[in-house]
């Protein structure tokens, strides 16, 4: 078995572990007793009208096909390197009367980081995506400049329209979107990888004269990111879901119209 091999294999354990499912995974995720390929059969009108150049198949293979599996990719490896990945409270001297956390970093620490904002970037990616699957589907007329996941559920928002996919996607971006997913990504990609973020409050820790409940805070959230990356991309299969569902329900080209 090659290097790969044993890679891949060990990949693939951790996702069937920890349930990591993606929406290519057609056996695993299921709408309507549908995988996603067979599910966008219930916007096949919507497809029939704009696949005159395959834009919108072209979106729906992209969420399906590659970032989805690329969200699920990075995460394995999230969790395939945090094993080895540094403990803040395992790694701890004393000094006289005071005890420091020290910080000699291993290359899985720096594996588990790197996958982490990787993560975060393709999840973001995801979204965006979302949103101009939207906008397609439901001739929003947003300029592609402009089109976001966030332009798009504002713009919803704006027709005042009553829709429980809407109410639910609407509810995802004004919680776990907004406060958590696009706000860690815009530190990440803008000011602070995750790396540095954790070594320079790792520092900062000094200043204290006992930091243990201080360090001990922060490797709980250490701790908490790949559980809460799992639960992102349980999030994102979901709002495929909630998307496909919602241009089924009042898109143009389904003659279903409610605003």
């Amino acid at each position: 078995m090659t290097f790969l091999d044993e890679y891949e294999n060990q990949l693939r354990q951790i996702i069937l572990r920890e349930e990591l499912f993606c929406l290519k995974d057609y056996s695993h995720v299921i709408f309507d007793d549908k995988n996603a390929l067979a599910f966008l059969e219930l916007i096949d009108e919507t497809r029939l009208f704009l696949n005159t150049d395959g834009c919108i198949d072209l979106l729906t293979s992209d969420l399906i096909q590659s970032i989805s599996p690329a969200i699920q990719f990075s995460l394995a490896n999230v969790y395939l390197y945090f094993p080895g990945a540094n403990n803040f409270l395992n790694e701890r001297v004393r000094s006289g009367n005071q005890e420091y956390s020290t910080y000699s970093q291993t290359l899985e620490d720096r594996r588990f980081f790197y996958y982490i904002n990787c993560t975060f970037e393709k999840l973001y990616n995801f979204w965006d995506r979302i949103g101009d699957m939207l906008n397609m589907g439901l001739d929003l007329k947003i300029s592609e400049r402009s089109v976001y996941f966030a332009t798009v559920i504002e713009k919803l928002n704006e027709t005042g329209i009553k829709s429980e996919n809407y109410f639910k996607l609407k509810t995802f971006y004004e919680t776990d979107y907004k406060d958590y997913l696009n706000r860690l990504r815009k530190l990440i990609v803008h000011y602070r990888e995750k790396q540095t973020y954790f070594t320079f409050e790792w520092i900062n820790s000094f200043v204290e004269e006992n930091n243990y409940e201080t360090i001990s805070k922060l490797q709980k959230e250490k701790n908490e990111l790949p559980g809460l990356l799992k639960d992102q991309l349980k999030l994102s299969n979901l709002g495929f879901e909630l998307a496909v569902r919602l241009i089924s329900e009042i898109g143009l080209y389904e003659n279903k119209p409610i605003f």
